[in-house]
C-alpha cells in the first residue's frame, strides 16, 4: 500500500500553500524537486497516515522520522 502526501510550498513570512498530492514516497520526493525548480521557497510534504514530514532543501531531499512539532506553550518554531 502505498502512502499519500500532501505538497506544500512555505513562504519567507512562515506561511505555507497546498500545491499538490503525491503517492509514495518516491512520488512525494519527484514531486518536491519538480516544484522546486520553478520557485526559490522550499516545499515540504506530509505524510497524510503518519503525519510525519518530509522535507526537500536545494540539496537534498530527506524523512524526518520524528513526529511534527507542535506549537503551543513553549514551543519555538512551527513544522517545517
Amino acid at each position: 500500500m502505498h502512502r499519500i502526501f500532501d505538497l506544500f510550498e512555505k513562504f519567507p513570512d512562515g506561511s505555507s500553500l497546498w500545491r499538490a498530492c503525491a503517492v509514495g514516497l518516491d512520488g512525494a520526493r519527484y514531486h518536491l524537486m519538480e516544484l522546486s525548480k520553478t520557485s526559490k521557497n522550499r516545499f515540504y510534504a506530509i505524510d497524510i497516515g503518519s503525519g510525519k514530514t518530509v522535507h526537500h532543501n536545494l540539496d537534498h531531499v530527506g524523512v524526518n522520522l520524528t513526529s511534527p512539532r507542535k506549537m503551543g506553550r513553549g514551543s519555538k518554531s512551527a513544522v517545517a
